[in-house]
């Protein structure tokens, strides 16, 4: 029989939470509008409008009949005119014994902002939408592929003209259009080009024959032979599982790429804007911001040592050492397979690596090849699931580091297993609007807190990121998780709809993982939540791949619980309830206890 909340827990958990539980609406007329915001500007042609008048007043936007709940609960898709809409609300309560009828009005301000289409003639560049916007550096031109060496064009201007560009001198080439009106292109810089700050220069001849120009706001510099050497310096990087988005680097098209570590050095080859152009390995390129790099000087970086790898263990752990010397590469840790790991090496050691001469049982078979020049590629698999991994620099090499997966005791499956739990948002942090008078931070709280004492009367210690209203960041959530070897990281959140998404029919739990090993976790939870939880909705389940900071973490199996919609009001109404809370908070917990359990009879 799972365990209930007793209670008296209910209570302490909610005297924890010390926020105000849902608003109960003033007996004199109000309207609150939780979104949007006062002068809020949308670029769609309806907005959600949701919040709260007094139980039993009825509501009108602009003339239009608003329907609301018995709890005065009201969440439209209300239609927007272009530009400017002064959004009238009228809030009107019936008279009552020793009560007239009153009404209140309040003034929403809500632009739907329209993208300004030029007219054909005369001709024009709208200059602001001139791109390139930032200066662009490139300091090893016959070094680069000749899309590192394109100088992508872009601006708005008259319809139906003929575009082109140029870099001061060289020769002109011409830009396409598509969609009416938007001109794009690229400029190819021949390798051996010598620039200083040279003008971009756009030009277009409209339907009306006129012949106009506009410089792009960032110039062209092309300085071959000097290229330098960079480095990511110490203390920048929080945790070596924690893979934040803040240091990351990207494609040159800003795509997320690899996380680096502490001391990790790069071939710097140019620059955009804010950002070194890196060259990871011979056609490969990403983008670092400068700010976060020390220069160490024009010699290009050591090459690695090389030569057999080493095997360690302990109980909990597999270890796998790359003997690059004090090379410090950029390298790329991914989990492919539900036992295996690719390590992606950009760089080319000075010997070959090879397998370890040691062996241990939980290796199951260990690869590794040169999939193109400059890159080394290694796949390890396990003879079990992958439970938590990361890979950090040493003195001598490269450490890759594999968790043994707990074996729980099948009578007491949560008996000694650690896990954070993480209440999203608080403090300043309020996420979702709360259209009942509370707020998303002060909805995950109590969950979390009832979350936990239910796993802690099940044997398992439980870490909670916060257990009060106050902010924290969204790395510090993480960096407990693996400061304190928990098997878990669990952030508990409730979803809303962005601008642009008509919130009817919308509604249920989904729960987001980035790394496959957390997919079992995640499946049980919302198993319960499903089972337990049918007049939540079904969601629309599990949500693989995302990019978030609390899933991407490696060192434990990640993942975050969107419990249901703040834009349904169903969804809502439960989450606001204490009944509802506590529900969501049991199936949670019992979806935690019947994932552990499935590990014990594996």
């Amino acid at each position: 029989m799972r365990p209930a909340l007793p209670a008296l827990l209910l209570g302490t958990a909610l005297l924890t939470l010390g926020a105000a539980p849902a608003a109960t609406p003033s007996p004199v007329p109000g309207i609150l509008v939780a979104y949007p915001p006062e002068g809020h500007r949308v670029a769609f042609d309806h907005v959600i409008l949701e919040g709260m008048v007094p139980p039993g007043a009825t509501l009108t936007v602009s003339g239009t009949p608003v329907p609301t709940g018995p709890d005065g609960l009201y969440i439209s898709w209300f239609p927007l005119k272009p530009g400017v809409n002064d959004l009238r609300l009228i809030a009107r309560t019936p008279a009552r014994p020793g009560q007239s009828a009153r009404s209140t009005t309040r003034i929403l301000r809500v632009t739907r902002t329209v993208p300004r289409t030029l007219p054909a003639t005369p001709t024009t560049i709208t200059r602001a939408s001139i791109t390139p916007a930032q200066p662009t550096e490139l300091w090893d031109p016959a070094g680069d592929t000749p899309q590192d060496r394109q100088i992508p064009v872009r601006f708005q201007g008259s319809p139906g003209g003929r575009a082109s560009a140029r870099i001061t001198g060289l020769p002109a080439q011409p830009l396409r259009e598509g969609p009416a009106g938007t001109y794009s292109g690229t400029l190819d810089l021949p390798p051996t080009a010598r620039l200083s700050s040279a003008a971009l220069t756009v030009t277009l001849t409209g339907r009306d024959g006129r012949t106009t120009s506009a410089p792009a706001p960032g110039p062209v510099t092309s300085t071959p032979g000097t290229a330098r050497t960079v480095t990511t310096p110490p203390g920048t990087i929080p945790g070596p599982g924690l893979n934040a988005s803040s240091t990351r680097l990207t494609t040159t098209q800003g795509a997320p790429l690899l996380y680096p570590r502490d001391g990790t050095t790069y071939r710097a080859v140019g620059r955009v804007g804010p950002d070194l152009r890196v060259r990871l390995a011979p056609g490969i390129s990403a983008l670092i911001t400068a700010a976060q790099t020390t220069p160490v000087g024009f010699t290009p970086p050591p090459a690695p040592g090389g030569g057999p790898l080493t095997l360690s263990s302990t109980p909990d752990h597999l270890q796998l050492h790359l003997p690059l010397g004090t090379a410090r590469p950029p390298f790329t840790l991914v989990q492919t397979g539900d036992r295996t790991l690719r390590l992606t090496l950009y760089s080319t050691p000075g010997q070959p690596l090879t397998a370890p001469e040691e062996n241990d049982p939980r290796l199951d078979r260990l690869t590794i090849t040169t999939p193109t020049p400059g890159v080394t590629q290694l796949d390890r698999t396990l003879t079990h699931p992958i439970w938590g991994f990361h890979a950090d620099h040493d003195d001598q090499g490269l450490l890759l580091t594999a968790r043994q997966p707990p074996t729980p005791d099948p009578t007491q499956p949560l008996l000694g297993r650690v896990i954070t739990l993480d209440p999203g948002h608080g403090g300043t942090q309020n996420g979702g609007a709360g259209s009942l008078g509370t707020p998303e931070k002060n909805l995950n709280l109590p969950i979390a807190l009832m979350t936990a004492q239910l796993l802690q009367a099940q044997g398992a210690t439980v870490n909670l990121t916060r257990d009060t209203d106050t902010t924290l960041g969204l790395y510090e959530r993480g960096l407990i998780a693996e400061q304190t070897s928990s098997d878990l990281l669990i952030s508990i959140h409730a979803n809303a709809l962005p601008d642009g998404r008509d919130p009817r029919g919308t509604r249920g739990p989904e729960i987001y993982y980035t790394h496959q090993q957390a997919k079992a976790a995640a499946q049980a939870i919302l198993t319960a939540l499903r089972a337990q939880l049918p007049d939540l909705g079904p969601g629309t389940g599990l949500k693989p791949d995302a990019d978030l900071a609390l899933t991407r973490p490696t060192t434990q199996p990640s993942l975050l619980i969107e419990t249901g919609y703040l834009t349904d009001p169903g969804n809502l109404r439960l989450l606001n309830s204490p009944d509802g809370q506590r529900r969501v908070a049991q199936a949670i917990a019992d979806g935690i206890s019947a994932y552990y359990a499935g590990l014990a009879g594996r």
